[in-house]
């Protein structure tokens, strides 16, 4: 069985888990619903350089669109979906839209100009852009992987992180606020995901409950999950899976 990712490390993390590693197949990354769907935007391959083979593949794959090509050509038996990459802002070029990922603002294009206007993620257009674009999403995912092995995974911003001396912490007030305006519009995303799709299958974190981690492999932050979270997260795709 082989199990695919559209979404981020939050989801690419719990199969580091031993009985989740050797499932997993395709994973696409750094790359909005919105541009995921969007016309293919010309890019000279050999300008785009980072250290990273994997998060130059993705901010490839995020021009070219070949995300669903990739994941058909792979042939999963199920997909995990999640949005944290939405907390990125598009950039709108030649007619199309490019997801402006941190891989993306750090890929040195040896000077090749992108005529884009930046459209902020969380503006009135940018959810507006979302709600035309889930349903060629969710059509496309299930021209692949039929609905019923489809798993939302609704990953959101916790707002509370442990400490390296396993005290429990709230982020400062500009970072909750920011929490809280993602999970406005990441809980509204998972809604019209879920509703799109037609699946019911979904791993859900709770803000109020649910921790980030400080001592995280990739950084604090509110994305980041405490191994609590992993652990349960991963017990429930494994019940999903083998249910």
């Amino acid at each position: 069985m082989t199990v695919a990712i559209f979404g981020s490390c939050v989801t690419r993390d719990l199969f580091e888990d031993p009985s989740l590693r050797l499932r997993l197949g395709h994973y696409a990354a750094r790359t909005s619903v919105i541009s995921a769907v969007a016309p293919p935007v010309a890019i000279d391959a050999e300008r785009v350089r980072l250290d990273s083979a994997w998060q130059r593949r993705s901010v490839l794959a995020d021009f070219e669109k070949t995300h669903f090509a990739s994941l058909a050509a792979s042939n999963p038996d199920w997909i995990v979906i999640d949005l944290i990459d939405e907390r990125f802002d598009l950039l709108r070029v030649d007619g199309s839209f490019l997801t402006n990922s941190s891989a993306l603002q750090v890929a040195d294009l040896g000077g090749q100009q992108l005529d884009a206007e930046s459209v902020r993620r969380m503006s009135a257009e940018g959810c507006e852009l979302f709600d035309r674009a889930v349903g060629a999403f969710a059509e496309r995912v299930t021209a692949i992987v039929p609905a019923e092995r489809i798993v939302v995974h609704r990953a959101l911003w916790c707002s509370r992180y442990r400490a390296a001396d396993d005290s429990i912490v709230e982020f400062d007030e500009r970072r909750l606020e920011l929490c809280g305006l993602q999970n406005t519009m990441l809980t509204r995303g998972y809604d019209a995901l879920a509703e799109a799709l037609g699946t019911r299958a979904a791993i859900t974190l709770d803000p109020a409950r649910d921790l980030a981690d400080a001592g995280h492999h990739w950084k604090l932050e509110p994305f980041h999950y405490a191994p609590s979270y992993n652990t349960g997260a991963t017990a429930r795709l494994i019940e999903l899976l083998d249910g």
